[in-house]
């Protein structure tokens, strides 16, 4: 298996794409980062994450984890490669290791993703220089995601340090919040980049995966009314456009 991962890992940085690591449940998430630290150790040399780790904002041991992954890429000279997530594995994984409230997952996240973003995450960035790291948020939340963007957009602007920075949000969950990630960049002049992530397989395959995906977005909901608005307001602004008015 891991002569195949290597082939994969050499053959993706080779053409430039990126290989990211997605996060299960705890039982089986140790060898799952023990894996994937080895492949970036390996494969993200001179500051390019070919290999990304998938981490759950949702533990309260996540903020440890990466300063510990944090320590070894400084040790070792390597960039990690970071994907954050909010966490999908409620219904089965221990309680006890998942924060007590969303709020505190949301603080979380936050305090990942704008930790980065500054690179200052625990002592990395204050006593000890922040390692090489690239940054992936992936969640649906437009907050949390906005507010990344604008610290960034500022960052970039003040010539303060910062890291590399993508976005990703599910196909066909939460278009509007790729949409207004997608415009806040235009009016920025700074651009991230925004991914649609699509599943691939059969009916079987595919159908816990996203079942994890409704459950870890019971909140998309909320968003729906946002989507129809945006909806409307552009289908306006075609037939405006077809009928010989001015788009707005």
């Amino acid at each position: 298996m891991i002569e195949a991962l290597d082939e994969i890992a050499a053959s993706c940085k080779r053409r430039r794409i990126r290989l990211i690591v997605d996060a299960e449940s705890q039982k089986y998430q140790k060898a799952i980062d023990r894996v994937t630290v080895d492949l970036m150790r390996k494969f993200n040399r001179d500051g390019y994450a070919a290999i990304y780790n998938t981490y759950q904002a949702y533990l309260k041991a996540t903020g440890a984890n990466i300063t510990n992954h944090l320590a070894e890429a400084s040790k070792d000279g390597f960039t990690l490669g970071l994907k954050l997530v909010r966490g999908a594995y409620i219904l089965s994984d221990n309680r006890a290791l998942i924060h007590d409230t969303k709020q505190d997952t949301d603080d979380a996240y936050n305090t990942i993703s704008q930790g980065a973003l500054k690179q200052h995450i625990g002592e990395f960035g204050d006593t000890r220089p922040f390692p090489s790291l690239e940054l992936f948020l992936a969640s649906h939340n437009r907050g949390s995601l906005l507010a990344a963007l604008r610290l960034h957009q500022e960052r970039v602007r003040e010539n303060k340090p910062t890291v590399n920075v993508s976005f990703g949000q599910l196909h066909g969950m939460s278009d509007e919040v790729s949409f207004s990630l997608l415009q806040e960049t235009k009016q920025g002049a700074v651009g991230p980049g925004v991914f649609k992530c699509s599943t691939w397989g059969s009916m079987s395959e595919c159908l816990a995966y996203l079942v994890r995906r409704a459950v870890e977005n019971r909140d998309a909901v909320l968003r729906t009314t946002e989507e129809y608005a945006a909806l409307k307001r552009e289908t306006w602004r075609r037939i405006k456009t077809i009928f010989g008015g001015v788009a707005a």
